[in-house]
């Protein structure tokens, strides 16, 4: 199936963000699914996962979306996570039976069943490759541990981490598959961020083989409290954002930044910043500059999450720049939109 985008102007900015002038807002309602995994190849290709198996790619920069619905013992998984890695399109779905597909991003209908695990407690929220064909996935802990699942040839294989090198949970700590950002990869490392009852950052120096955890300093103690996503620049630089769900308007204790790994973390624009947001992501190209996504808006901060700027009060879940960093991908529910910076 073909769809098509419709250009809607939302808003002008002179003066929040120097680097900013208009920002507009190409939109596709044509489809009914719940979107909260998009990835972002390059400037013409983009690829999304969202609810009722259904799978989309583009490869003019959003002119048209091609789509498929995958069926699985006659069920339409839901994917919350996807990413692209040598030209192979790689989902996952949430619920039993776990799921990892592969597909060609030429021949998206194609899809081969790479993982499965029929556990009823199994639960995957995200996914991530680096740029060596090197993945990992995520999911809530079963056994007493997180769920990580590596694969380290582009996705034809996925083994688990075996618990006993993985930091015991808390109790009430797991993840919250609302954007696909639970995880963060730069080179060899990975970060994963934890919320619930307890919120904490799992961190590996090491493709998965070795783990440390650390203490976050977000709102904790609920179940649907901590950090929703994280995000990191660097193997030094990160930020990490959530909140409470249940409390959507609360802007203190959902957001902090990191200089060391991750190892502590700052509050930052405590009472003064966005409140609940689920996604979070830096800007390529602009070191200090970074965006907060969720249901109630998008927000910028152009000096590392100190201080921020609402650009637009479209809600979405999740959302991904193209390399240069002019182009903001978004997902939703029934929409893909994209903004021009």
């Amino acid at each position: 199936m073909t769809l098509s985008t419709t250009l809607i102007t939302i808003l002008s900015i002179t003066s929040c963000c120097d680097s900013l002038s208009t920002v507009s807002l190409e939109v596709s309602l044509d489809f009914n699914s719940s979107v909260r995994a998009i990835h972002v190849i390059d400037a013409d290709t983009i690829v999304f996962s969202g609810s009722g198996g259904l799978v989309g790619v583009t490869t003019n920069g959003g002119e048209n979306w091609e789509t498929t619905t995958v069926e699985i013992d006659g069920v339409n998984p839901s994917f919350r996570a996807c990413a692209a890695s040598d030209g192979f399109l790689h989902i996952t779905s949430i619920e039993s039976p776990a799921l990892i597909l592969k597909t060609s991003i030429n021949h998206l209908s194609e899809f081969e069943v790479k993982f499965r695990d029929d556990n009823p407690t199994m639960f995957l929220d995200a996914m991530a490759f680096n740029n060596n064909g090197w993945g990992v996935v995520m999911g809530d802990p079963t056994d007493g541990c997180l769920t990580i699942l590596i694969s380290s040839d582009d996705g034809e294989s996925w083994h688990r981490i075996p618990c006993n090198v993985i930091p015991e949970m808390k109790e009430g700590e797991a993840a919250f598959a609302a954007s696909n950002g639970n995880i963060s990869v730069f080179e060899d490392q990975i970060w994963i961020a934890t919320g619930g009852k307890s919120s904490r950052v799992f961190h590996s120096e090491y493709l998965g083989n070795e783990w440390e955890v650390y203490d976050t300093p977000l709102t904790q103690g609920g179940t649907m409290t901590g950090a929703f996503a994280i995000t990191f620049r660097s193997e030094h630089e990160g930020l990490i954002i959530g909140g409470d769900w249940e409390n959507k308007a609360n802007n203190t204790g959902n957001i902090a930044h990191t200089t060391d790994g991750g190892k502590s973390w700052t509050l930052c624009s405590e009472g003064e910043g966005p409140g609940y947001r689920s996604s979070i992501i830096w800007r390529p190209g602009y070191p200090t500059q970074c965006l907060a996504i969720g249901s109630e808006g998008i927000s910028m901060s152009i000096d590392s999450g100190v201080t921020w700027n609402e650009i637009s009060e479209h809600g979405f879940y999740t959302g991904r720049f193209t390399p240069d960093g002019n182009t903001l991908w978004l997902a939703g529910i029934g929409v893909i939109s994209k903004m021009n910076f």
